[in-house]
């Protein structure tokens, strides 16, 4: 699949204007499926690739897939956005820890990572945590702009890419503290 024409692209309207809602096939957000691994890794790939183009991967296409398909999918709350049968980003989580949050590169900045990020607050109203690579600034500026604080940083042994990374949480205005 190549670079899509901007016409082919959604109206970035069409995104933002619906909050987090689970839709059928069609567009919207929905739970991921077992049928959408392939999809979903190759978004995955791409879009680590254009953020993070210094990172380096310790899987090939492959297992990266083997690992979508049952680690991710399998074991875990996976919601997509989609438009038609296009997926256009994807969360997923484990417990109280968001593990994943990817937006196709071609289609950032339009409102879709927020959706997600927003439902999984939603789904997880006591709090939320995360990791994200201290070199991902573009990511640690999004995710505080969304009200997460960081509580604690790693030299990157603690992941299996070896890079230093940062946790952040998120609690809901109730559970805050001064």
């Amino acid at each position: 699949m190549g670079v899509p024409m901007d016409d082919q692209r959604p109206h970035a309207s069409t995104l933002r204007d619906h909050g987090p809602q689970v839709t059928a096939r069609g567009s919207g957000i929905r739970r991921g499926v077992a049928e959408d691994a392939e999809q979903l890794t190759s978004l995955y790939l791409r879009a680590r690739a254009a953020a993070m183009p210094w990172l380096r991967s310790p899987h090939d296409e492959a297992s990266t897939m083997w690992w979508m398909e049952h680690s991710v999918v399998g074991e875990q709350r996976v919601r997509v956005v989609e438009n038609q049968a296009e997926l256009l980003g994807f969360a997923a989580m484990e417990g109280a820890w968001l593990e994943q949050l990817y937006v196709d590169p071609d289609r950032q900045r339009l409102g879709i990572g927020r959706r997600l990020l927003d439902d999984a607050k939603q789904a997880r109203p006591a709090g939320l945590s995360l990791h994200v690579f201290t070199r991902n600034v573009v990511a640690r500026r999004f995710y505080e702009a969304a009200g997460f604080v960081l509580v604690d940083q790693s030299d990157g042994r603690r992941n299996e890419e070896q890079e230093p990374d940062c946790t952040y949480t998120w609690l809901p205005p109730a559970r805050r503290t001064i």
